[in-house]
């Protein structure tokens, strides 16, 4: 017998929705022809049995398609044909004396409807939302039509997934490599007559690429089988991302085999930039990004919302690391961090919950919008936070689970800026190539996010990704507005103990302090010691050495530890503290003042220069990150290591007491106001003064009335 099928998978034309162009949405049309013989003296073609087509690599599910798509059912409940909501396939075959209506059938035993040859004859139709593509088949058994043989016409229709649903497993990779997440039905009426034939299409779950197989299907003849995938933005497939030739194979398997061999037949399609022929420059990448705070007032709570993009043929979004300006920071203790391993399976609790996120996948002008939460974590990859980003990724019919995706928080030792690095942003989810569009994160959750208090123009940098290995660098201007109305009331006061010593040097406290009520916060500290209180000069020898500290405070030599510092923020729930260590820097006259504070896996560097003029010494904090404090003290105390000595007048006894000391003081705030003031330095421990006896005079002399 001569079985000799052709098999064509090509895009449809351009009045059909088709398109050659790489990366886009396109309708396609399957041509299936199979020769037939005409004479009574010639042997008949074998019908086809089974069918498996391999599209081309780069041909795959487009995810815009889900959006108004829907799944046919095979049967009702037990069996029970319920008319226009499923196709009827799989309860009852022409055996069945119940059986009115004329069909085709083929008894297969307890075959799944997805499998061979286990078909109902009753006229149930999907839904019209299950609808993927229109069909046309010729056969010489039928009634001619004009000009030649009347055709079947009908439909294809997607079948209601095996997974997913209520009862039914997870779907998983597996699900879409052994077809049971995508289905078909074909369906082809006329002249009396319904045909049906269930199929399934098996996803590779490393390239998307799709594999159709229809098996057992009927012994009747057919000259030729046309399908028509719709087109448009909600296409059910898109084109390779690269130009070039697409090929299809396929083997047709006939009835009369294995006397009769299969056939492997094959087509290909060429995909180009433009859709016009053009050539392919190569995928670019010049992602969009935009990020911002939506009231950008100084000080005040804003939801906060990024979102970074890609258009068509640019290579496919990754992921991101972005940097915060200074000051645009989190209210961290008013969240309860979501812990391990909830946070790695998606489950925080609505504690941990702080914004939500939108994506659009596919190619097109309509992608696919998926939306899903964000909760805050705990340490993540070395950062004291994180982020876990769900999305449930539920399209059409299809239920394909959660995708979470993590993101860690670092802080910036010096300027406390917010870093956030994501993961890699998943590419294929079981079988289906997302192509990501666009990506948002906005950050709601009421009383969190909160602006600097600084109006300088600013901005928010990132890099982004791409999947194929390019990187690009973005950036989004930021500013805040109104910053003259916050108010610049910090307290500053210092004090120092009585007794001195040669041996045990003098000590400094100072603490800072801030009113209740919209302030900006510090930017800079400059303070000038009484030459009272001259720095140490045997101590400063000790500073720890630059690239000590880098590797290792706790390498520095005691002598460098000269204090300790206790901050209080809103921002945390508990005090950031740690010591103060005297840093030299090569061939620096004078060492820095590196304060360490620490606390809930943060640490912050604060550093003060050092100058020391005709014994005189003075310090400025030049540069104090844009964050709340509600007080902040640092401790210099005496001891062997003291950071500072004293110089006693000629009649004291071993101590400060009636001694004048002032500081003179400059503040600034992150708002540019500035507080100049001599601050007096208390001196404690000194006796109280004797309080001064008064004597008055007691004699009275009395009036009596006579």
């Amino acid at each position: 017998l001569r079985f000799e099928p052709s098999l064509s998978f090509a895009p449809s034309t351009a009045g059909e929705g088709g398109s050659s162009q790489a990366d886009a949405p396109s309708a396609y049309t399957v041509d299936l022809k199979l020769p037939q013989t005409t004479g009574y003296s010639e042997l008949a073609t074998p019908p086809l049995k089974a069918a498996t087509v391999t599209l081309p690599a780069g041909v795959s599910v487009s995810p815009g398609a889900a959006q108004g798509l829907a799944g046919c059912q095979p049967e009702g409940p037990e069996g029970i044909n319920i008319g226009s909501s499923q196709i009827g396939v799989g309860g009852q075959d022409l055996a069945d004396p119940e059986a009115t209506e004329l069909g085709a059938g083929h008894a297969g035993g307890n075959a799944s409807p997805y499998d061979d040859g286990f078909y109902h004859v009753a006229p149930g139709h999907c839904p019209a939302a299950s609808t993927i593509a229109t069909a046309e088949a010729f056969t010489p058994i039928l009634p001619n039509g004009p000009g030649g043989s009347a055709p079947l016409n009908g439909h294809v229709y997607l079948a209601a997934p095996k997974c997913g649903g209520v009862g039914q497993p997870v779907c998983t990779e597996a699900s879409a490599a052994n077809g049971e997440l995508f289905g078909l039905y074909l369906e082809l009426e006329g002249s009396g007559v319904i045909v049906k034939f269930p199929g399934t299409v098996a996803a590779d779950p490393a390239t998307g690429q799709l594999t159709a197989s229809f098996k057992g299907l009927i012994q009747q003849p057919f000259s030729e089988l046309r399908l028509h995938f719709h087109g448009g933005p909600r296409a059910t497939m898109a084109n390779p991302q690269s130009c070039g030739s697409a090929s299809t194979s396929s083997v047709l398997e006939p009835w009369s085999a294995p006397a009769t061999p299969n056939a492997t037949v094959s087509s290909s399609f060429n995909v180009d930039w433009d859709g016009q022929g053009g050539a392919c420059p190569g995928l670019p990448f010049n992602p969009a990004f935009t990020a911002g705070t939506v009231a950008p007032s100084a000080g005040g709570f804003s939801p906060f919302t990024l979102t970074f993009s890609r258009q068509d043929r640019e290579q496919d979004l990754s992921g991101l690391s972005v940097t915060m300006p200074p000051g645009l920071l989190g209210v961290l203790k008013s969240v309860a961090q979501c812990g391990e391993p909830q946070a790695a399976q998606g489950t925080c609790g609505a504690g941990s919950l702080i914004g939500h996120t939108t994506a659009t996948a596919g190619s097109g002008s309509q992608p696919f919008p998926v939306t899903g939460q964000v909760f805050l974590t705990g340490p993540y990859k070395g950062a004291p936070f994180g982020l876990s980003i769900v999305v449930p990724v539920v399209a059409g019919p299809l239920n394909l689970g959660n995708v979470v995706v993590r993101a860690a928080i670092g802080v910036d030792p010096h300027t406390a800026q917010i870093t956030v690095t994501s993961d890699p942003l998943p590419q294929i989810i079981d079988g289906v190539p997302l192509r990501v569009r666009t990506v948002n994160v906005t950050v709601d959750r009421p009383g969190f996010i909160f602006n600097p208090t600084n109006c300088s123009q600013q901005q928010l940098t990132a890099t982004i990704t791409a999947a194929q290995g390019a990187t690009a660098s973005v950036a989004s201007p930021f500013a805040v507005a109104n910053c003259a109305s916050l108010g610049f009331k910090p307290s500053f006061t210092v004090s120092t103990q009585a007794k001195t010593s040669k041996k045990s040097g003098a000590s400094l406290d100072v603490k800072v302090g801030y009113p209740a009520g919209a302030q900006a916060n510090i930017r800079s500290v400059a303070v000038t010691l009484p030459k009272q209180l001259p720095s140490r000069l045997t101590t400063i020898q000790q500073a720890c050495p630059q690239a000590t500290f880098v590797a290792n405070p706790a390498g520095c030599p005691a002598g460098s530890n000269i204090g300790i510092a206790t901050a209080v923020t809103p921002v945390l729930a508990n005090p950031v503290t740690g010591p103060a260590y005297l840093v030299s820097h090569g061939g620096a006259a004078f060492p820095d003042l590196v304060v360490i504070l620490q606390g809930e896996g943060i640490m912050l560097d604060l550093v003060g220069s050092i100058n020391i003029k005709k014994g005189v010494t003075s310090s400025a904090f030049a540069s104090i990150p844009d964050a709340p404090i509600s007080s902040f003290e640092l401790t210099l105390p005496e001891g062997p290591h003291s950071g500072l000595t004293a110089v006693l007048p000629a009649k004291a006894k071993g101590n400060l007491c009636g001694t004048s000391l002032v500081m003179p003081t400059t503040l600034t705030g992150q708002n540019g106001a500035q507080i100049k003031q001599n601050t007096k330095i208390a001196v404690t421990g000194c006796p109280k003064a004797k309080a001064k006896k008064k004597h008055k005079a007691k004699k009275h002399k009395r009036k009596r009335k006579g």
